[in-house]
């Protein structure tokens, strides 16, 4: 099975107690930091979602005249659907998107950017359906020495939790995903290699979690 097959069912797998969870483990710092990202990017025109999971960020938009989530995880877009009901869901890859040249005036991606498969391949992409002057933002986990101490305590103290609610093997996943992260200077580094410039930096949650937005020049 491919990794973008393997994605999609484990994220449809755990959509309906994916909020829950994600909630309890950022201690409710997940709402904070998708607002702060949507702050950091200005709110405008139409906004994509990339990897939109259950649409909380496209949920938290109040000022956007379209909004657009695409994800590969059918589970996900059905819960989406069910909390956001004037938003547009699509079951689409984030590589191979379904629309126009310059369609969109802001791309998100909320804890996406370290499952892509090919980060360049999205960031060309994202490039082509966004405006010129669009923004992107990428919240995620970023990598240094914290996430040592993170990949640890999900191995030991949270796995059983992990295990009773995921089960192993979609716990292992995102272990070895959290193992995938990327630091902030190689996030700038792509950026800036596939057509953005960086106009905002920041860290939370003592420094895993990182908030990086782009022009499109």
């Amino acid at each position: 099975m491919d990794e973008k097959r393997i994605m999609a069912q484990v994220f449809s797998n755990v959509a309906k107690i994916y909020d829950i969870f994600l909630s309890g483990i950022t201690l409710g710092g997940i709402h904070r930091w998708q607002e702060r990202l949507i702050k950091l990017m200005g709110e405008t025109g139409s906004w994509l979602d990339v990897g939109t999971g259950t649409g909380e960020i496209l949920l938290k938009l109040k000022n956007s005249k379209l909004k657009v989530g695409i994800d590969i995880a059918f589970g996900m877009l059905k819960r989406a659907k069910e909390k956001c009901g004037d938003c547009y869901l699509i079951l689409a890859d984030g590589e191979n998107m379904p629309f126009k040249n310059e369609s969109f005036d802001r791309v998100s991606l909320s804890l996406v950017f370290r499952h892509l498969p090919s980060q360049e391949s999205f960031l060309k992409e994202a490039g082509r359906v966004m405006k010129k002057g669009g923004r992107i933002g990428i919240l995620d986990i970023r990598k240094f020495w914290g996430n040592k101490v993170l990949s640890f305590l999900m191995k030991t103290l949270f796995l059983p939790m992990g295990i009773l609610i995921f089960g192993k093997d979609k716990w292992d996943f995102f272990i070895h995903s959290l193992e995938k992260s990327f630091t902030i200077d190689e996030t700038k580094k792509l950026l800036e290699g596939n057509g953005f410039k960086t106009i905002a930096v920041e860290t939370k949650f003592m420094g895993l979690i990182y908030l990086i937005v782009g022009e499109k020049v």
